[in-house]
């Protein structure tokens, strides 16, 4: 009977070398983690790009609906603008039931909801991105504070000081407007440069009104660099939504806005100093109310 000359300990197992083809030295294990660390590194940015990309675009049409909707409502009612900001006004909900006789009458006097109506009380074209987490929000608290709260935080502000008109800014003030003039546009037929004004802007404010809290990215209204005095810090301040009249350069370092003629882009947020884009009573980018000045 023939047996191996090799001993029985310095015998090789006729798998192990297939086991050892199959294994990974410590330095290759640590290059294919450094090449996975490199590529998501590389992706992480990219996808980020093409996320604020879509949200941009999804920002811009829902700036275009609003605005063909502002037009629209002008549209029936013989060319009058709609009011920027007034008390007293109508505004009802997608029931047809009146939103002052439902919460705080205040929430009429707000765009929102009289708006509402002409993009079918799709709330949704309003509240966008990340502001579609407030929404969600608002939809699971009491119908009082849904109605009230969802006037004050849409993802776009009115430039109502300068279009329609704002009571909280000399808007309907008989004397107010006998020592400026009516310096703010009420009708169609008195915009003189349509493409060029801005209606709807991407907008910000504190959650909760005079705190240092948390911000939310939506506001009811924008307001422009200069009025009767600078508006504006020099500076764009992320922390502090006020001090650019509550623009929102949300897309790294750029608006969304909507003009008066229907369309809408983006814009970065420092060629909005332009008080040309506000009002087409500015004669300068730097101009200001002065009395008499506003026609």
């Amino acid at each position: 009977m023939q047996t191996s000359s090799t001993p029985p300990s310095r015998r090789r197992c006729p798998l192990r070398p297939f086991a050892e083809a199959a294994g990974f030295t410590l330095v290759e294990l640590l290059v294919v983690v450094g090449i996975l660390a490199l590529l998501i590194g590389i992706l992480i940015p990219v996808i980020a790009k093409v996320r604020s990309s879509a949200s941009r675009a999804k920002e811009i049409v829902c700036a275009r609906t609003l605005a063909q909707a502002w037009l629209s409502y002008a549209d029936d009612h013989n060319g009058a603008l709609l009011p920027g900001y007034k008390s007293g006004l109508p505004a009802f909900d997608s029931q047809g039931e009146s939103i002052a006789a439902q919460t705080i009458g205040v929430a009429a006097s707000r765009w929102p909801w009289r708006l509402a109506p002409y993009i079918g009380h799709a709330f949704e074209a309003m509240y966008i991105n990340e502001n579609e987490r407030t929404l969600r929000e608002l939809a699971a608290t009491d119908t009082s504070n849904y109605l009230y709260q969802t006037s004050v935080f849409p993802s776009f502000g009115l430039n109502s000081v300068w279009l329609g008109g704002d009571e909280n800014y000399g808007g309907f003030n008989p004397i107010f407007l006998g020592g400026f003039g009516r310096f703010y546009a009420t009708r169609t037929s008195e915009l003189r440069r349509p493409a060029e004004t801005l209606v709807f802007a991407s907008a910000r404010a504190f959650a909760a009104e005079g705190t240092d809290g948390e911000i939310l990215e939506g506001y009811f209204r924008v307001r422009s660099p200069n009025f009767t005095a600078a508006v504006w810090t020099p500076e764009y301040a992320e922390s502090e939504p006020s001090t650019w009249g509550n623009m929102s350069a949300r897309y790294a370092g750029d608006s969304v806005i909507s003009f008066t003629d229907g369309h809408a882009e983006s814009k970065p947020t420092d060629a909005l100093k332009d008080m040309r884009l506000w009002t087409d009573r500015a004669s300068t980018p730097n101009w200001m109310l002065t009395p008499g000045s506003g026609g």
